[in-house]
């Protein structure tokens, strides 16, 4: 890991560009979208949370979980882990822990994932976050992944809201 920026340390998670691009183009803003902020994922007492800011105007409906590329032939989809609605809870918690869920994902931890919040309307966009298990019990208390268009990188709840 190095550092950048006061405080913040980032990891670039390797492949993530030719991972986002090649597979899961939902990740990355389309033509048209405008990304409003981010999606990250960190550590709530041992349990996977996704937290998500989103500086625009619409709030997050859901959050969707694939897995990633990795074993897939170039004609497959990455499959879906889980889908899940936000309902009111968006604009004021910015947090989902999918092992709370009615429906929870069961994760291979020799897996990686990709988890992305998705506003409401039809224009803004909030990258997703590339990620493993692994990564994820690795960070601190204050860490969080982040999903960046040029990868993911380690920071802080005050860098998930830095719009």
């Amino acid at each position: 890991m190095t550092r950048r920026g006061p405080g913040a340390r980032v990891a670039m998670v390797g492949g993530v560009c030719a991972v986002v691009a090649v597979g899961l183009s939902g990740c990355i803003a389309p033509s048209g979208f405008e990304t409003v902020g981010r999606t990250g994922v960190m550590s709530v007492e041992g349990d996977l949370a996704v937290v998500w800011d989103s500086c625009g105007e619409e709030a997050v409906a859901s959050v969707v979980m694939h897995a990633d590329r990795e074993g897939l032939a170039d004609d497959e989809e990455n499959p879906l882990v889980g889908s899940w609605q936000m309902g009111d809870r968006s604009r004021q918690d910015k947090l989902f822990v999918p092992s709370a869920a009615d429906d929870p994902p069961q994760l291979d931890p020799a897996r990686g994932y990709i988890v992305q919040a998705i506003p409401a309307g039809e224009i803004e966009n909030l990258p997703g976050v590339h990620f493993t298990l692994d990564q994820v019990a690795q960070l601190g208390p204050q860490d969080v992944l982040l999903g960046a268009e040029d990868g993911s990188i380690v920071g802080t709840w005050e860098d998930l809201t830095d719009c």
